[in-house]
């Protein structure tokens, strides 16, 4: 079931895999692309998501206004909902600057301590494979 839908991201979940699934398709510009993370803690507060796939592949840079408010005001209020997680997987994106600007904003989260199996990936359905086994 699509629960948010904008021309730059898809935000599905599966209920029976309790799975959430997010497809970033182009460009979100600043308003919106925190509109979109956002939607992230609404879901965690109001869905049963145990795993969760991102799916890069079509995603663009953002901006680094944007990747600082993602570091210091975005990821404190996502990881204590992300704690009811199992599962995560990311599907890197395409684009070349759009994979420097997600590392640079989770370079300083250590994936070894966070409390749910963290994973990225090259092919989608490699993440899709993993993320439901």
């Amino acid at each position: 079931m699509i629960i948010y839908k904008k021309n730059y991201i898809n935000i599905a979940y599966y209920e029976a895999e309790q799975l959430l699934e997010i497809t970033w398709s182009a460009y979100a510009a600043s308003a919106e692309y925190r509109e979109a993370m956002l939607q992230y803690i609404h879901i965690l507060k109001n869905y049963e998501v145990k795993r969760w796939l991102d799916d890069y592949r079509q995603a663009r840079v953002v901006r680094l206004s944007d990747q600082k408010w993602t570091k210091e005001e975005w990821a404190p209020l996502f990881y204590p909902h992300a704690q009811q997680l199992d599962k995560m997987a990311r599907v890197r994106s395409n684009d070349i600057s759009a994979r420097i600007s997600c590392e640079n904003m989770f370079k300083t989260v250590d994936n070894s301590t966070l409390p749910y199996s963290f994973r990225e990936f090259e092919q989608y359905g490699e993440a899709r494979n993993w993320i439901l086994g």
